[in-house]
């Protein structure tokens, strides 16, 4: 049982992809002391059932009976970038608080449809932006706040991965981007730590080794963001680290302010061992951590760790950067 809470919690899974099957076995483990995985749910039959079978709980093809059966206390929705809405919105009508993967969504009118939603019905629902419970970058935030840097006059971030997580573990790669998978972690940790309100942005990006493989997506993304205050942002987020890339991102942000700077690496953890080789364990594992958060403010009504207003904020930035990648041209943010 999770401290301060009355019981144990069950969680509701859906979407069997990536991120679905790695928090089901996360829940399915016992790793989030007091939360059990209630069932999995996907409009793919058979991947529902093999991942439900290898976590040992019920598959569902739809949402109203998984929960009518499940009686869940809140659900993880974990589908497709762009197929949010739908669920979300579902999981809310039937009074269910919601934990959404970023990003919140890929066109402006699903996230705000989706804020609209959440606001009117009063039900608690957050974004998993979960770099802001990563440690280094939690302590970043923390100096950030503590105004040891002074007035933030710009960030520097890169989140890259190896080439095998488009090729091989993302089913879907094809029908997203480097920007929205990877470099909506950096737009949102520059709006935690900043509250800076962007107002323009310049894209490039580059394609053709994903596009070897069959995958029609950007290889990277560059960005540069124009904050109203004058401040500014570089970002970049690539998809083809080789596959010897020894950790499974390649995470870093530079803070500069007026009185001072901070830079967090998020990569590689703190942590290195050499036997027969060299590698860097994941040593760090906040999605416990980031999901009790999101259960305890469900639970007292507190205000959510990541916000669906933040996460219509950074889809409205990232829709104006895949402006800018088409038309070459800076972009006002909408």
């Amino acid at each position: 049982m999770l401290p301060g809470m009355t019981n144990g919690k069950r969680v509701l899974v859906i979407g069997a992809g990536t991120m679905g099957t790695a928090w089901a076995r996360m829940l399915a483990d016992g790793r989030v002391p007091g939360v059990g995985l209630a069932g999995v749910v996907d409009i793919d039959g058979a991947r529902a059932l093999e991942l439900a079978n290898a976590t040992g709980t019920r598959a569902f093809g739809d949402i109203a009976g998984a929960v009518r059966q499940t009686r869940p206390d809140a659900a993880y929705v974990a589908t497709p970038d762009a197929v949010h809405r739908a669920p979300v919105e579902e999981l809310v009508a039937l009074g269910v608080p919601v934990l959404v993967e970023k990003p919140l969504a890929t066109t402006v009118e699903d996230a705000e449809s989706m804020a609209a939603t959440v606001r009117t019905s009063g039900l608690h629902a957050e974004v998993n932006w979960m770099q802001r419970w990563n440690p280094p970058m939690a302590e970043a935030a923390r100096a950030v706040a503590g105004g040891e840097l002074g007035d933030v006059r710009l960030f520097n971030a890169r989140l890259n991965q190896p080439v095998t997580s488009p090729r091989e573990r993302l089913h879907w790669s094809g029908g997203t981007t480097p920007a929205w998978y990877l470099m909506s972690h950096l737009f949102d940790l520059a709006l935690w730590m900043g509250r800076k309100r962007a107002i323009s942005v310049y894209a490039l990006g580059g394609r053709g080794e994903l596009a070897g493989h069959g995958i029609e997506t950007y290889d990277w993304v560059h960005a540069i963001v124009r904050y109203a205050d004058g401040a500014d942002g570089v970002f970049e987020a690539c998809w083809i680290l080789p596959e010897s890339w020894p950790t499974s991102s390649d995470l870093a942000v530079r803070v500069v302010g007026t009185r001072g700077a901070v830079e967090a690496d998020g990569g590689r953890q703190g942590l290195s061992v050499a036997t027969d080789r060299y590698r860097f364990p994941a040593t760090l594992q906040w999605a416990p951590q980031r999901l009790t958060a999101f259960l305890r403010a469900a639970e007292a009504g507190g205000p959510p760790g990541a916000s669906f207003d933040d996460g219509v904020l950074v889809t409205r930035l990232l829709v104006a950067l895949h402006r800018s990648l088409e038309s070459g041209n800076v972009e006002r943010v909408e």
